[in-house]
């Protein structure tokens, strides 16, 4: 069998090679031909002719298709062909004497594909052989993608890190046990492959964690800083701070030798999110389609905010970043509320209903691991959890108000609305790709700006209120770039 892949150096091609190692597995025995096909041109999706100029392939460009697909080398002989030719006809060219064509596609709105045309489209119409089209990975799927590859060996949570989850889950056992919903945020969060090889999760939640036994492994201050607000958020947003939260908090603090004021400094980053109160009101609006067009542009300003402080995830500035994020995010719901002319909308308690404290804080902290181990990646991981987050958060807090309005009304429990957090939070994910580059530009523009804002904070030349008032001026206020929706 002889196969043709058209490749660009972009996250397609790793999504292509992924699938062709499953998919030539059972044809190990008649050993298949694959050409890996890359026209040097900048934008190899995006036209079907040639470029004007007169591009020359380089070494580089082989070099990086090599890399990317060099896993199939195993199953199949492999060969690379790299030209300077018009897009489409390249393809078609070399198409007629191979058995199958594979290709990516890239995720576009219709009225770029429309102005510009689609390469595999064209192909597809015109080929003399199959095509098999793969589409383009996601940013959380590509993270976790390269996160695999570009290890030589599995990535295995640090002592510290261990150490780290296993006080969380102390502190949620704490006020009685970890209950079903916060075990399945958890083990989606954190995947099991990156346990030690002993280490399942069945022991892990059932064990009792002794915390002075953990703390001790926990020494970096950032860390320390880290995992002190990480389990005082834990014990406090939902509102109920138990005795035995309070003594493990104590033990913490002690453990780490945290001054008086870093505590108070720590502590006041999640009473001002736990006393959440909203200042200036947003005016109802009374007409259906303007009320949707106002939320669903409100739900993306809000989430490229997130995503912007979650792309940069440090460890020594994320306690402060990852604040003012939580703090967006239930402006957010204050804003939907008071479109629909619910002024008086309590929206500390629909938060936890919705989100589940020990999911928020695993989810945030996984993000910080992977930017340690792959700091691309985890950056990467960092602004996509955070925009997925806020835009399933304001879309399920959207439906919970066009069904408690609607004839008959309808009442959605704490478990309808996680489950369908979960969902938007899925469908995000094409939403973050659509406004991926504009995060990026977000982030550059305003970088600078944030990091001396969150010093700020941290050494107390700034209050939390002030802080959280300057970041949402400077990254809601202030002009932004132009985002997209479906």
């Amino acid at each position: 069998m002889k196969v043709l892949i058209a490749a660009d150096i972009s996250p397609t091609a790793v999504q292509i090679c992924e699938f062709l190692e499953n998919y030539l597995k059972p044809l190990a025995d008649e050993v298949p031909e694959v050409t890996v096909l890359h026209v040097y041109e900048p934008e190899l999706d995006y036209s079907e002719d040639a470029p004007t100029q007169n591009w020359q392939a380089v070494p580089k460009s082989e070099h990086e298709l090599r890399h990317i697909f060099q896993p199939l080398a195993a199953t199949c002989n492999l060969q690379y062909v790299v030209v300077n030719e018009a897009l489409g006809d390249s393809i078609l060219k070399h198409a007629a004497t191979v058995d199958l064509v594979v290709m990516g596609r890239r995720r576009r709105g219709q009225m770029l594909e429309m102005v510009t045309g689609s390469l595999s489209q064209y192909v597809l119409h015109r080929a003399p052989c199959p095509v098999l089209i793969v589409p383009e990975p996601t940013a959380r799927q590509l993270a976790h993608k390269i996160l695999d590859r570009e290890s030589s060996q599995p990535i295995i949570m640090s002592t510290e890190s261990l150490a780290r989850l296993k006080v969380l889950i102390g502190v949620a056992q704490a006020d009685g046990g970890i209950d079903p919903q916060e075990r399945l945020w958890l083990e989606s969060n954190v995947r099991q492959r990156h346990f030690p090889e002993e280490l399942v999760w069945e022991t892990l939640l059932a064990e009792s964690i002794d915390l002075t036994h953990e703390l001790a492994k926990i020494s970096d201050p950032a860390e320390q800083e880290l995992t002190y607000y990480a389990a005082y958020l834990l014990a406090n947003v939902d509102g109920n701070y138990h005795d035995e939260e309070r003594r493990s908090i104590d033990l913490i603090a002690a453990a780490f030798n945290l001054t008086l004021t870093k505590v108070e400094q720590l502590q006041g980053l999640v009473d001002r999110i736990s006393s959440f109160q909203y200042g200036d009101k947003v005016q109802p609006i009374l007409d259906p389609q303007q009320r949707l067009l106002a939320i669903e542009q409100k739900i993306l300003r809000y989430a490229m905010a997130t995503a912007v402080l979650g792309a940069d995830p440090s460890p020594l500035l994320s306690s402060y970043t990852q604040s003012a994020a939580l703090g967006l995010q239930m402006i957010l719901i204050a804003e939907i509320a008071d479109i629909w002319g619910e002024s008086e909308f309590s929206v500390k308690p629909f938060f936890e209903e919705m989100v589940g404290s020990l999911g928020l804080v695993s989810a945030w902290l996984m993000a910080l691991d992977m930017a340690k181990l792959v700091p691309n990646v985890g950056a990467s991981l960092g602004a996509v959890d955070a925009f997925t987050a806020t835009w399933a958060m304001g879309q399920t807090t959207a439906a919970y108000f066009e069904a408690a309005y609607s004839e008959p009304k309808v009442a959605l429990a704490a478990a309808s609305l996680r489950q369908l957090f979960k969902q938007n939070r899925k469908s995000a994910e094409t939403i973050y790709d659509l406004n991926e580059l504009a995060v990026g530009e977000h982030k550059r523009e305003h970088a600078a700006q944030i990091k001396l804002l969150t010093e700020g904070l941290r050494t107390g030349k700034l209050t939390a209120q002030v802080y959280q008032n300057r970041l949402q001026q400077l990254l809601l206020t202030e002009k932004h770039p132009q985002l997209s929706m479906l």
